[in-house]
C-alpha cells in the first residue's frame, strides 16, 4: 500500500524535514504516527496524499512509483484516498450534510443513497442536529467531526488523519477511534498522526514514531487497566 525507500524531503532551500526515511505498510494495516509537534508528521501525510514530492529517494502508493504518475493517473489515485486536515478544510458556503456528501456526489452516487448515508454518519459521530449547519456556525470539534465524515464516507482505500481527536474530549475521541477501527476492519489502510500517545495506548497499534526527520517502528503501548476500587 505504502512504500519509502531513502525519501528525504525539504521545502525550497531549507534544511531536510524528512531524512532518508524507509517504510513500508501493509494493505489492510492501521498505524499510528507518533511524534512531537513540528516533528514532521503533517509533511509526511502530505507526501501520502500527494500533495508534495519527495526531495530524493522513492514514494509507491497503491504499487505505483508516484513519480511516474501522470497528472491524471494523480488524480485518480487521490480519489481512493481520505484525508483528515488539521485545519479541518470544509466548504463554508455548504452545509455540513453537503460537505459531508461531497464525496459521494463527485463518484455520482444516487441521491437516496447520499441521504442515507450521510444520516447515518452523522448520527455516529454526533452532529444528527447540525445537518443544515454552516461549517462557520460549528465549534471547533464539530467542524472537525465533519471533516473526518467527509473523509471516511466513500470508504477510501488508504485513510490518513491529521491529529483528528485534538479539538474534542476523551468519549467523542474514544468515539472515533471506534470508527476508523471498523473501517479498517472492512479493508481501509489507515495511518493516524497524533501526539496523544496515551489515547493511542487505549485502542493498541502498531506505532511509527517520527523524530529528527527518522521514521522507527516502536513496541505498541498498552494502557493500564483502571483500578480497581476495593469495597469495604
Amino acid at each position: 500500500m505504502i512504500r519509502l525507500e531513502e525519501v528525504t524531503l525539504r521545502y525550497g532551500e531549507g534544511p531536510p524535514v524528512l531524512r532518508r526515511v524507509s517504510c513500508h505498510l501493509e494493505p489492510g494495516s492501521f498505524h499510528y504516527l507518533l511524534g512531537a509537534s513540528g516533528a514532521g508528521k503533517s509533511s509526511l501525510l502530505k507526501l501520502l496524499y500527494l500533495a508534495q514530492t519527495p526531495s530524493q529517494g522513492r514514494l509507491s502508493l497503491f504499487g505505483r512509483d508516484v513519480a511516474q504518475l501522470t497528472r491524471r493517473d494523480r488524480a485518480l489515485l487521490r480519489r481512493r484516498i481520505g484525508v483528515v486536515f488539521q485545519d479541518f478544510r470544509l466548504i463554508a458556503h455548504l452545509s455540513a450534510f453537503e460537505n459531508v456528501a461531497l464525496p459521494l456526489r463527485i463518484a455520482g452516487e444516487p441521491d437516496a443513497r447520499i441521504r442515507s448515508q450521510v444520516r447515518e454518519l452523522m448520527d455516529w459521530v454526533g452532529l444528527r442536529e447540525a445537518l443544515d449547519a454552516l461549517p462557520p456556525t460549528l465549534s471547533g470539534g464539530q467542524q472537525q467531526r465533519v471533516a473526518i465524515a467527509r473523509a471516511v464516507i466513500g470508504r477510501p482505500s488508504l485513510l490518513l488523519a491529521d491529529e483528528p481527536t485534538g479539538n474534542v474530549d476523551d468519549r467523542i475521541a474514544m468515539r472515533l477511534l471506534y470508527l476508523f477501527r471498523e473501517l479498517n476492519r472492512t479493508g481501509t489502510t489507515v495511518m493516524l498522526a497524533t501526539h496523544n500517545k496515551s489515547l493511542a495506548a487505549r485502542m493498541p497499534q502498531p506505532c511509527l514514531r517520527l523524530a529528527e526527520g527518522q521514521v522507527r517502528e516502536e513496541p505498541t503501548e498498552v494502557a493500564p487497566p483502571a483500578a480497581e476500587t476495593v469495597g469495604g
